[in-house]
């Protein structure tokens, strides 16, 4: 049985059951290789990019002996992947505008799945509005320490509903407050610390002009108020 990270381990506990995901860049093939040892789906499909990881990941599937149960496609996004063939995609390790884009060149394909699980390495307050402003829904969301770091995991469907929200819940998921996520004190902390450096920075800078740093001024001032409010 493979053992896989807290990081994966968590975006595996998001998919949940299902009948065929599908991981999109999927490097070594971990992911579906979890999903299918574990019983939570009987087979995956794993695309990249890339021939190497292409590679890695057929080494992986053939080590486990799941080369019946896994299927590997070389391409872009959702491209690989036929129309209903699979139910749930799986995007991790990207940066939010990157999954964004994957998700907007795809876009039948990706509302047709009964979810989306996305793990956003950066710009994940690009991926949550792009997410509720075109029509998704974040089903909840959850965080997870792994080397060190703390990654977030969303899981959201499409129901064709627009929405908009606070500019502090774009940075920081509106889920995990109300689900009480045990590493948000933490993960709060650090992202308050970040936004004092971009703060400070801009205030030393000539060539930011107010209307911009005012934007992250306010962001960092209701940061602090959710933590205070939170955890004070």
């Amino acid at each position: 049985m493979i053992k896989p990270g807290n990081r994966l381990l968590k975006i595996a506990s998001m998919v949940g059951k299902c009948e065929k995901p599908a991981d999109i860049g999927t490097d070594h093939a971990y992911i579906p290789i979890y999903l299918v040892q574990s019983g939570m789906c009987s087979k995956a499909v794993a695309t990249d990019v890339k021939k190497g990881p292409l590679d890695k990941a057929r080494e992986n599937i053939e080590k486990y002996r799941l080369s019946d149960r896994i299927e590997l496609r070389m391409g872009n996004g959702l491209e690989p992947i036929g129309e209903n063939e699979c139910d749930v995609f799986i995007i991790a390790g990207m940066g939010g505008i990157v999954i964004s884009g994957i998700l907007e060149a795809s876009a039948d394909k990706a509302r047709k799945a009964k979810a989306l699980v996305l793990q956003p390495a950066y710009y994940d307050e690009f991926l949550r509005e792009f997410l509720l402003k075109n029509g998704y829904c974040i089903e909840t969301e959850a965080l997870a320490m792994d080397g060190g770091k703390i990654y977030t995991v969303i899981r959201a469907y499409y129901d064709g509903i627009v929405r908009s929200d606070d500019d502090l819940y774009y940075h920081i998921g509106r889920a995990l407050f109300e689900n009480n996520d045990p590493l948000l004190n933490e993960f709060l902390q650090r992202r308050i610390r970040i936004q004092t450096n971009i703060v400070n920075g801009m205030k030393k800078s000539a060539k930011v002009d107010e209307q911009t740093y005012m934007k992250e001024y306010n962001l960092l001032e209701e940061m602090k108020r959710a933590y205070n409010e939170f955890f004070g």
